[in-house]
């Protein structure tokens, strides 16, 4: 039992060593990895099912009934700080410009929930951000990318609608509807609960990254600048986000970080190959890195705060 609890704790401490760990075995395995790139979004599905075991539903309701949170969070995410972005990076390549001010204008992505789980954030808040900013964000892109560029990006709106359905509420249905016919189980196995949740984004990890794998390698003259202005957007994002709603608890705090933070980038990827040029379309693939490795901030931040 002592042993079972010292490698739960270990994963839940060093999380940042296993996110790490699925990205080196994306590149170092990139053709294993692509054999599973068929099933990622049943892994998504499987990752948000396990989080969402833990998720009380009274908590949802509690955030659906505060709206003018949600609109002052959501009109931040999704229409201020892409504007502030716009406007701050005026002196970066175009093209770079591009692909940072996409990644601002983002959603939260599909695993923003199971992040916000594992950094000890409210995923009950990031949950329901995601879902709304997920059926806003054709609209904001759309307008925000017209806006400043005169770039018409027609996204299906109905394709988008119908996979946040699958990859989000079908799990949170059946995760609500098995805390309802196997309490005592699940309530027995809630302790590993984390632990599940942090093996499944390793494999999803080493998925999305060995996908790009030989796309990064093939820029790779590109790439040492782009990652630094990356990290520093990132580190922006995170910070930003946690602070823009101050007067909330900081479990609260975080989620509203990670919602940022944690963008829905293979939407960006899509965008960018579609509608940009292939220096746009790195930056939105080699954002997978940060997105991986920034949530180390947050287990600094533990640490100081537990010290």
């Amino acid at each position: 039992s002592r042993e079972h609890v010292s490698i739960e704790q270990y994963i839940d401490d060093y999380f940042w060593v296993f996110l790490i760990l699925g990205m080196v075995l994306g590149f170092v395995f990139p053709d294993q990895a692509l054999v599973l790139d068929r099933y990622v979004i049943v892994f998504v599905m499987m990752l948000l099912y396990v989080v969402f075991l833990k998720i009380d539903m009274d908590s949802v309701i509690g955030h659906i009934r505060k709206p003018l949170l949600l609109i002052y969070l959501l009109v931040c995410n999704l229409l201020v700080i892409p504007a502030f972005v716009y406007f701050f990076t005026a002196s970066l390549d175009p093209e770079i410009r591009i692909g940072i001010v996409l990644l601002a204008c983002l959603p939260s992505g599909t695993a923003a929930p199971a992040l916000t789980e594992i950094v000890r954030g409210k995923t009950s808040l990031t949950l329901v951000l995601t879902i709304l900013s997920s059926i806003l964000a054709p609209l904001t892109i759309t307008a925000l990318f017209y806006a400043f560029y005169r770039t018409a990006i027609p996204l299906d709106y109905g394709r988008l609608f119908l996979g946040l359905v699958a990859f989000t509420l079908v799990p949170l249905l059946l995760a609500q509807g098995s805390k309802r016919l196997f309490e005592g189980g699940i309530a027995r196995c809630k302790r590993y609960l984390n632990a599940v949740s942090m093996l499944i984004m390793v494999v999803i990890i080493m998925v999305v990254i060995g996908r790009e794998a030989n796309y990064i390698r093939s820029h790779i003259g590109s790439i040492i600048h782009i990652l630094v202005i990356l990290y520093l957007v990132f580190f922006a994002f995170q910070v930003i986000g946690y602070f823009q709603a101050f007067w909330l608890k900081r479990e609260e705090r975080i989620a509203v970080s990670v919602s940022k933070m944690a963008m829905n980038n293979v939407l960006g990827i899509v965008i960018a190959l579609s509608y940009f040029t292939p220096q746009v379309a790195l930056v939105l693939v080699l954002s997978e890195i940060p997105w991986n490795t920034m949530p180390i901030l947050y287990s600094l931040l533990r640490g100081r705060r537990s010290g």
